[in-house]
C-alpha cells in the first residue's frame, strides 16, 4: 500500500505521463494557419444543409458569422465564394449558396484531427453528437436569420 502511494506522489510530481501526439490542428495553430486552404465547395455539400427562404445571401452571412463567432474561433472566410472555416470541437467548413433561396451546408474538417506520427489514427465524433452539433447550429442561425424580420417591432426607429 504505501509502495503504491509513493509511486502515486511521484508520478504526480516527476510526471510520467507520455507527451500527447500532435495533430495536423496543432500544426496549424503552430503556424497561425499559414498555407491553409479552405475545402472545395463540393466537399463542403457533402454534410448537412439546411435553406432559408425570404431572406438575401447578405442576411444569412452576416448571422452566419455572428453565429460562428460564438461557437469558435474563424480561421477563413471568403465571401465572395461563400465559404467560411471554424475551429469548433470538431472544426467545420460553411458553404453559404446564392440563388432565391439561400442554402447554407455544414462539413465536419475530421482530418485535422489527425495524428502526424500516425495518419491512420484519428479522434472520432460520435455521429449523433454531430448530428446534434448540427442541429444546434442551424436553430441559432435561423434565430439570427429570422429575429429581425419577425420581431420589426422591437427595434427602434
Amino acid at each position: 500500500m504505501r509502495i503504491t502511494i509513493i509511486f502515486f506522489i511521484l508520478s504526480v510530481f516527476f510526471g510520467c505521463a507520455t507527451t500527447p501526439k500532435k495533430t495536423e490542428l496543432d500544426q496549424l495553430f503552430e503556424k497561425n494557419f499559414e498555407g491553409f486552404e479552405l475545402p472545395e465547395v463540393r466537399w463542403i455539400k457533402g454534410g448537412i444543409s439546411r435553406s432559408f427562404p425570404y431572406v438575401t445571401f447578405d442576411e444569412v452571412w452576416d448571422a452566419t458569422i455572428l453565429v460562428l463567432i460564438q461557437q469558435g474561433i474563424i480561421v477563413r472566410s471568403s465571401k465572395d465564394t461563400g465559404r467560411i472555416v471554424t475551429i469548433t470541437k470538431p472544426p467545420i467548413a460553411i458553404f453559404i449558396e446564392r440563388g432565391e433561396v439561400v442554402t447554407v451546408y455544414l462539413n465536419w474538417i475530421k482530418h485535422l484531427y489527425r495524428k502526424v506520427d500516425e495518419p491512420k489514427t484519428v479522434t472520432a465524433f460520435k455521429l449523433d453528437n454531430v448530428k446534434m452539433m448540427a442541429k444546434d447550429f442551424f436553430d441559432k442561425l435561423a434565430t439570427q436569420i429570422y429575429a429581425g424580420e419577425k420581431w420589426k417591432w422591437l427595434k427602434k426607429e
